[in-house]
């Protein structure tokens, strides 16, 4: 060591020499890239293809640096699991290492061999090289943000180094590997003040805004191949820098803890060299307000204008980064004193407003309603499964819940195929939301009224005309009672049991069907008094809503009103008396294991129902259906059951489930 060095400090001086050769450089990126060879598969595989000896060396060099655990702490991870952690780590160590003035050097040098990897044509290593310009510029951006003190070093850096670099990289890389820039990206700004990367962020916001196709309002014609080919082409760069802006997003936010963003964490205070980096808090919460403020000014409006937008992979792009501007807001103004009360900006009010109307605009075309509908779709997935139920559940998704039931009534009349299948597609889609909702979001968070809110959008939903959509309530009803049934209030418990029984009478079979199973679980839980008077009440509703003999009266003999009037009161003897039937069914349905006192009444008062001069079809099978299914469940124990039942209930049970004989 030479005596210049003092006593426990680093000689670098051949590192500086090896980071200001622009051949050394060139054969670092290149070494870089040969580390991505592995065959990764399962079952088999190798690890990268170093010679004997290299691969030690590297092993033990890079032993201390972070896994592929890239943001332990925060709820969106890394993005794709070809990116490489430690070769920026290693780049930005280094070029830490080697003093600012030796950095902007290697930086042209890395940088220049970069872009090299990123143009690479088609060959076996063309993933591996356009993933390694990604970690250089990972590698880069951190260090250089870490060496920038002043305003005007960091406008130098971006303007000068980091964002050419970025706008042609993006273009050329393909889609498969912008997921790579994305965690570079993030680990490049991970923990900076937003002022650090402000560039960054007008930088992407004015790329989606000049790059994102928009709603005209003027119907789509075909295309022709060249056309659609150009279309896709431009689609695919709309989609990259939807992308990738969420990067920035994210680290925005800050969401690992309170003020994350508002000044550096304590463990880069010794990479800088003994600068610390002047920052206050309050200052802070203003610049991050102002770029907050920057997003939803400038970039809200683009998205909601292109909310059907042609190209899938857009939509769904567009509706992470809606999801992603509602939720860092929300944080934002509660966790940080900047513009706390201040309704006027929240972007998730202009967000709401716009996706609730969706149903009910006339401004577009059939193909890009459906189109608008599936984003909303993915908006509500995204507060489903990346959102906190307290805020999302209240703000969005229930407010929201209404539109995805409406969106389960298909168009009626001349539909083209092409049409037809866009809307079977949104229709299955929202159907898998629906069912996600219900089983997913558990209101457990204390306001009860956000359940009240739920079960009054149910009401109104069972009464619609469509019967999707009624059968569409009562299979969430299941769903959403048995997930809240312990949280249900009397009032609300009530509330699910009355909508459950109101939808048994529905004249669709689907509708009646869904709306059992659902009663039959609300009714599993129940304590059993009031099962007995529940059982009690309907059937005395279903003996008198037995089908009497029709009397033989003549025609002529009949005026019309009165034949208006009778065939009315027989729709409602028949509903009452499907209602009635089928709540008693649900009542022995609940009870697969053991047999009550109230379950042989039951079974009496159903087969009453099971002949055909009583009762319709529907009501008639379903009654043979719960017998022999009551049977079935108990046969192994049969002749402990059997002692709950009177000779006259066991006779009853007989008649409807015995096979009918030759001789009889």
């Amino acid at each position: 060591q030479p005596e210049s060095i003092g006593a426990g400090q680093p000689n670098v001086s051949l590192l500086r020499e090896f980071f200001t050769s622009e051949q050394a450089c060139k054969a670092l990126g290149n070494a870089l890239v040969y580390d991505h060879r592995e065959d990764t598969s399962v079952g088999g595989g190798h690890g990268a293809q170093w010679s004997s000896g290299v691969q030690e060396i590297i092993r033990d060099a890079t032993a201390n640096l972070s896994t592929r655990t890239l943001f332990p702490f925060q709820r969106v991870s890394v993005k794709t699991s070809i990116y490489k952690l430690q070769h920026s780590q290693l780049l930005c160590s280094a070029l830490l290492a080697i003093g600012y003035e030796n950095a902007k050097v290697a930086v042209g040098y890395l940088l220049a061999q970069a872009t090299e990897l990123v143009a690479s044509p088609p060959s076996e290593d063309q993933r591996n090289q356009q993933c390694t310009a990604a970690e250089i510029f990972g590698g880069v951006c951190r260090a250089m943000l870490l060496y920038s003190t002043t305003h005007e070093d960091r406008g130098i850096i971006w303007d000068t180094l980091l964002l050419p670099f970025l706008e042609d990289a993006v273009q050329k890389t393909p889609t498969y590997i912008i997921g790579a820039y994305f965690d570079a990206c993030r680990w490049g700004i991970h923990h900076f003040p937003p002022k650090h990367f402000f560039p960054l962020l007008k930088f992407t916001v004015m790329k989606v805004q000049t790059t994102l196709w928009q709603h005209d309002g003027v119907e789509e014609t075909e295309q022709g191949s060249g056309v659609a080919t150009a279309m896709a082409d431009r689609f695919a760069l709309q989609s990259k820098w939807l992308y990738f802006i969420q990067s920035v997003l994210i680290e925005l936010d800050g969401e690992d803890d309170v003020g994350a963003t508002s000044k550096l964490p304590w463990y880069t205070v010794g990479l800088l060299h003994d600068t610390v980096l002047d920052s206050e808090g309050s200052n802070e919460e203003i610049e991050l307000g102002q770029c907050w403020s920057h997003v939803s000014e400038a970039l809200i409006p683009s998205l909601l204008n292109a909310i059907g937008h042609p190209y899938d992979k857009c939509r769904d792009h567009i509706a992470s980064l809606l999801f992603r501007m509602c939720y860092c807001h929300r944080k934002f103004i509660n966790t940080l004193s900047y513009g706390k009360g201040s309704r006027s900006n929240d972007p998730g009010i202009t967000i709401m407003n716009q996706l609730v109307g969706i149903q009910d605009s006339t401004s577009y075309s059939f193909k890009e309603k459906n189109r608008a509908l599936g984003t909303a779709r993915k908006f509500v997935a995204y507060c489903v499964h990346w959102g906190d139920a307290k805020h999302e559940y209240s703000q969005f998704i229930v407010p929201l819940l209404p539109l995805a039931f409406k969106a389960l009534q298909t168009t009626e009349g001349e539909v083209s195929v092409e049409d037809r299948g866009i809307e079977a597609e949104l229709v299955k889609g929202f159907r898998y939301a629906i069912a996600d909702i219900s089983t997913s979001c558990v209101v457990s968070y204390g306001v009860s009224n956000d359940i009240t809110r739920v079960l009054a959008i149910l009401k109104e939903m069972s009464e619609h005309d469509n019967w999707q959509i009624r059968q569409a309530s009562a299979h969430f009803l299941r769903c959403f009672q048995g997930v809240h049934k312990f949280l249900f209030s009397q009032e609300q418990a009530e509330s699910s049991l009355s909508i459950a029984i109101s939808l048994l009478s529905d004249d669709r079979r689907e509708v009646s069907n869904a709306a059992t199973s659902a009663l039959t679980g609300i009714l599993a839980t129940m304590p059993q008094s009031a099962l007995e008077d529940l059982v009690a009440k309907y059937i005395r509703i279903a003996n008198k809503s037995i089908k009497k003999k029709k009397k033989k009266i003549a025609d002529a003999d009949v005026s019309k009103e009165e034949a208006e009037e009778k065939a009315v009161k027989e729709k409602q003897r028949a509903k009452r008396q499907q209602r009635s039937v089928f709540v008693l069914c649900a009542v022995v349905m609940g009870r697969p294991y053991d047999t009550p006192p109230y379950i042989p009444e039951a079974l009496a008062a159903l087969s009453k129902h099971s002949f055909e001069q009583r009762a319709s079809m529907g009501v008639r099978d379903e009654v043979k259906r719960v017998c022999s299914e009551f049977k079935r469940t108990h046969t192994d124990n049969w002749e402990a059951h059997k002692k709950q039942f009177t000779q006259e209930q066991l006779e009853a049970l007989e008649d409807v489930v015995s096979t009918p004989h030759y001789y009889a």
